[in-house]
């Protein structure tokens, strides 16, 4: 869900069946439970949708996902089985915008999926990569190319 949706792990752990929309495909983050105190709305990636539906299917109460702070222990079980031993819960979030950026969506768009108020803050969210750097080096390239000069 972090890397599909951006959304903050405070977010998610509170998360009711109720801020679900399955037919829309929208998640909504009640504005006292985000950071900003500003509600907002996510959209669910297919997988994302396929995993909640699963779920929701098994539920028990209420909440989503029933953890109530933290999910250190399955969440290090999860690196380690991936092999990124380095991988902060946070970097989710980081990820999650810098695709968004790659994919063509404009950072002010990024910066409100991810609620963020101020520019500046999705700015250090956004991560160049070696794509980034040599789509930027094309970009050059053409710009630098010459012009035919215009025949009369």
């Amino acid at each position: 869900m972090a890397l599909d949706t951006g959304m903050r792990r405070g977010e998610m752990f509170k998360l009711k069946w109720s801020d679900i929309d399955f037919e829309a495909g929208i998640i909504t983050i009640e504005a006292f439970n985000t950071k900003t105190m500003r509600e907002r709305q996510v959209a669910m990636t297919d997988r994302l949708a396929a995993e909640l539906c699963c779920l929701f299917e098994h539920r028990s109460d209420e909440s989503v996902f029933g953890i109530a702070t933290s999910c250190k222990t399955a969440f290090n079980k999860a690196k380690k089985l991936a092999g990124l031993p380095d991988l902060r819960f946070h970097d989710l979030r980081h990820t999650h915008a810098t695709r968004l950026v790659a994919a063509q969506m404009p950072l002010s768009e990024v910066g409100r999926v991810l609620g963020h108020t101020q520019p500046a803050t999705t700015f250090r969210y956004v991560n160049i990569n070696v794509d980034t750097a040599k789509r930027a080096a094309d970009l050059l390239n053409q710009f630098n190319k010459p012009k035919p000069e215009l025949v009369n």
